[in-house]
């Protein structure tokens, strides 16, 4: 088993205590009942209750509800599975996302659908204006960013109608769209036009562009955009649309995306 570093702390975290859970759950031959895994792990029983009941509320593990027995859930087999490619899409994105930050002079954004919300994989900052407010592992809804607005448009229409009933539909400020018929029409426009709008749906003052990201299957897999000052962006907007879809378009001929 791994051992966590403990930094000179008298008691261990949550956090550290649940990893050891996971990794003990992978190592043993049999599932395990609760005391045996707070006996085990040394870890007192009402903190194990705590660590459980959170562990399985994520799907991470499971509990047979007849032997009350846990063992490693179906999310971490899917979270595993996608490592390697999310990691691949990673590293094939950052040159030309920091030739499209030094081309628009733009920050710019590589976003994912991740538990049916934005995670933006990655974020090239200018050095030519300010700090944007995004972070990379900063998650958002579909609904309001462009990247997300971009995914959320090129999914299967199946798929896209089941993100749709399970949003909930929030004002980040009077620029957001709340309503899902305006939603669904700006959808069909994106997937008309190509790429997608943030009107200061999310932060005042800052307008985003997106575009989509194809896989060799000709599946949407990403979107890669660029944040900045909402006059700055509106004053060059086809200009820096030409320039994401060139950058977009480089990253999904490396996935194996060909034209058609």
């Amino acid at each position: 088993m791994i051992s966590i570093p403990n930094n000179g702390k008298s008691k261990e975290s949550t956090l550290e205590r649940s990893i050891k859970v996971l990794e003990y759950l992978a190592e043993t031959k049999e599932n395990k009942n609760m005391s045996e895994i707070a006996k085990d792990l040394k870890i007192p029983n009402g903190t194990s209750h705590k660590i459980l009941k959170t562990l399985e509320d994520y799907q991470l593990i499971e509990r047979d509800e007849s032997t009350k027995r846990y063992s490693l859930g179906f999310k971490l087999f899917k979270l595993g599975n996608n490592v390697k490619y999310i990691r691949d899409l990673r590293d094939i994105s950052m040159q030309y996302m920091r030739e499209l930050t030094r081309e628009t002079g733009e920050t710019s954004q590589l976003g994912i659908i991740f538990e049916e919300n934005l995670y933006f994989l990655e974020i090239i900052e200018t050095p030519n204006n300010k700090k944007t407010r995004g972070t990379v592992g900063l998650s958002l809804p579909l609904y309001a960013p462009a990247a997300g607005k971009v995914l959320l448009a090129f999914q299967p229409e199946e798929k896209r109608n089941e993100l749709l009933d399970n949003i909930e539909l929030k004002a980040f400020n009077l620029n957001t769209i709340t309503e899902r018929d305006q939603l669904e029409a700006e959808l069909e426009d994106i997937r008309n036009n190509g790429y997608a709008v943030d009107r200061e749906e999310v932060f005042l003052g800052t307008t985003c562009l997106a575009v989509p990201v194809y896989n060799a299957e000709k599946n949407v897999v990403a979107a890669l955009g660029i944040t900045g000052d909402t006059e700055r962006v509106k004053n060059n907007m086809d200009n820096l649309v030409n320039t994401i879809h060139h950058e977009a378009l480089n990253i999904s001929f490396k996935l194996g995306y060909q034209l058609s």
